[in-house]
C-alpha cells in the first residue's frame, strides 16, 4: 500500500494492561487517534509498544473494487511492512509513491515521514531532530536514498499478536476451512454425547457438568468486559497536552511582538509552525525563548528569505493525567 495514503505513530500502552487486552486497547487509542471515519491498521509491535500504520479502510476498499478484486479476498498490508527492515539507525527508504525517513531501534520502527521528492537538507535534519538524532554527530548534506529489498510476506508477522495473525484468513475460502477445522471435534463430541444420552443416564450429569462449564464461561466474561472501565481510563492518559494549550503557550511567548504564525503543524508530540514579519527575525531569541519554557525542548530553526520568515520546529513535552 502506498505511503502517501498512511498514517503512521507509535502507541504506548500502560504495563498494566494485561498481554491479552492490549490489542482491544490498541483498537481504542488508534480509533481515537485516527482521522478516518473509518480506520483499518497494521502493527509493529515491542512489548507493550506499538507502531502503526493507519488507512483509510472505505477508501482502500473501494481502490481494490475498482482493480476488479473482493476486498474480502484481498489483504491491505503497508509497504514498509513488505520490504526488508532495519535493526538500528536512519535511513531515507525510496518506496514506490515518494521517500520515506524512518528511524529504527532494536528493529522497531519509532519515527516515519513521507515526501514526495527527495527532502532537503533542512526538511531532513528536522525529521532527524523530531526522531532524537544527535544532530551534533550527523551530517548536514542531503540523504542519499536507498531502496530496500522487497520481500514475499510481511515480516510483521512474527511479531504479531494472534488476533493479528488471524487477519491473513481474511478470505472465504481459508475462513471456511479454519471452520471446518476447529468445528470438527466439537461435532465429535457432540456425537458421542448423543450415543452415551442413548447409552446410559449418566450422560444427563455430562450435560449438567456442560452447562455448569459455559455458565463459569458467562461469569468470567462478564467480568471481562467489567474490565472496559478500567481500560477507558488508562485510555484517557493523552501523553501530550491538547493543541489549545500549546497555541496558548507559544502566543504568550510571541506576544506584543510584530509577526504572525503563518503554518502551524502539531503531530504526536512534534510542532513545526512557521513565523513571518516585517522586520527581520533573530532565530536565536526565539529559539532561546521557546527553550525556556518547560513545555518545549529540542528547537530548531531556520530563517527564510532575509530573515523576515523562520521556520521553527520543536518536541511538545509530555505530561501526567488523572484517571478520571
Amino acid at each position: 500500500m502506498n505511503r502517501r495514503i498512511l498514517r503512521q505513530a507509535v502507541f504506548d500502552l500502560p504495563d498494566t494492561i494485561p498481554p491479552a487486552k492490549r490489542k482491544s486497547a490498541l483498537d481504542l487509542l488508534v480509533r481515537k487517534w485516527s482521522p478516518f471515519p473509518a480506520t483499518a491498521y497494521a502493527t509493529l509491535w515491542a512489548d507493550n509498544k506499538a507502531s502503526v500504520y493507519a488507512w483509510d479502510r472505505d477508501q482502500v476498499d473501494a481502490d481494490i473494487t475498482a482493480a476488479g478484486y473482493s476486498p474480502r479476498r484481498c489483504d491491505a498490508w503497508p509497504e514498509t511492512f513488505l520490504r526488508e527492515p532495519l535493526a538500528d539507525g536512519f535511513r531515507l527508504a525510496a518506496v514506490t509513491d515518494g521517500f520515506e525517513g524512518q528511524m529504527w531501534r532494536n528493529g522497531f520502527l519509532t519515527t516515519s515521514r513521507w515526501w514526495d521528492s527527495i527532502p532537503a537538507p533542512r526538511d531532513w535534519l528536522m525529521f532527524l531532530r523530531s526522531a532524537g538524532v544527535d544532530l551534533h554527530n550527523t551530517s548536514s548534506e542531503q540523504p542519499s536514498p536507498t531502496e530496500p529489498q522487497f520481500l514475499p510476506t510481511p515480516w510483521t508477522v512474527d511479531s504479531s499478536h494472534a488476533d493479528d495473525i488471524w487477519s491473513l484468513l481474511q478470505t472465504e475460502r481459508a475462513i471456511s476451512v479454519a471452520a471446518t477445522v476447529i468445528a470438527v471435534p466439537f461435532l465429535y463430541l457432540i456425537g458421542q454425547a448423543l450415543v452415551l444420552s442413548i447409552a446410559t443416564a449418566g450422560a444427563n450429569a455430562t450435560m449438567t457438568e456442560m452447562a455448569e462449564t459455559n455458565q463459569t464461561v458467562r461469569i468470567e466474561r462478564s467480568a471481562a468486559l467489567s474490565d472496559l472501565d478500567v481500560i477507558e481510563a488508562y485510555l484517557s492518559l493523552k501523553p501530550y497536552p491538547p493543541q489549545i494549550e500549546v497555541l496558548t503557550h507559544a502566543s504568550t511567548i510571541l506576544g506584543g511582538r510584530n509577526l504572525t504564525i503563518s503554518e502551524w503543524l502539531y503531530d504526536n508530540g512534534n510542532l513545526d509552525l512557521t513565523l513571518e514579519s516585517p522586520d527581520p527575525l533573530d532565530s536565536t531569541f526565539y529559539i532561546e525563548a521557546f527553550e525556556k519554557d518547560d513545555l518545549f525542548s529540542s528547537v530548531s530553526g531556520a530563517s527564510g528569505v532575509q530573515q523576515r520568515t523562520l521556520r521553527l520546529n520543536m518536541q511538545v513535552a509530555t505530561q501526567e493525567w488523572p484517571v478520571q
